[in-house]
Formats: C-alpha cells, sequence, structure tokens
C-alpha cells in the first residue's frame, strides 16, 4: 500500500510547506524520489537561491519528520 510523504523545505523558522506530497511504498523510495527531486532542483540553478543551512525535511501525513536531507 502505498503512503504519502511531503518534502518540506526548511531553514531555521522558515519553512516552504509541501501541500501535494507525492506517494511512496516505504521511506526509502521516499527519500530516493526526495534525492532526485534535490538533483533537479540542483540542475535547474533553483538551488543557487538558497544559501547555506536549508534542509529537505520528509514528513508524513501527521507532520512527523521522518528524515532531513541537506540542500547543498
Amino acid at each position: 500500500m502505498l503512503k504519502r510523504f511531503y518534502f518540506d523545505l526548511v531553514k531555521r523558522d522558515t519553512v516552504l510547506v509541501d501541500e501535494a506530497g507525492i506517494e511512496a511504498a516505504d521511506l526509502d523510495e521516499a527519500q530516493e524520489q526526495a534525492e532526485v527531486a534535490l538533483q533537479e532542483f540542483y540542475d535547474s540553478g533553483e538551488a543557487v537561491d538558497f544559501g547555506e543551512g536549508w534542509q529537505l525535511v520528509i514528513r508524513d501525513g501527521t507532520g512527523a519528520v521522518l528524515k532531513k536531507l541537506p540542500v547543498r
């Protein structure tokens, strides 16, 4: 059964909330999709607008933080 995961961009008190989320079988698959999304973000040049300290936070539908990935 697929679960819904959300990828928020977070830096201290600033949170860019993912309202749509993605469906994945488990956290490992969600992390793989998050890493693909981050690579697309880097390749597009949009990551330049983000300074140091940003993280991509993977959370579930209850809001529980499951994993944090640095945005380089």
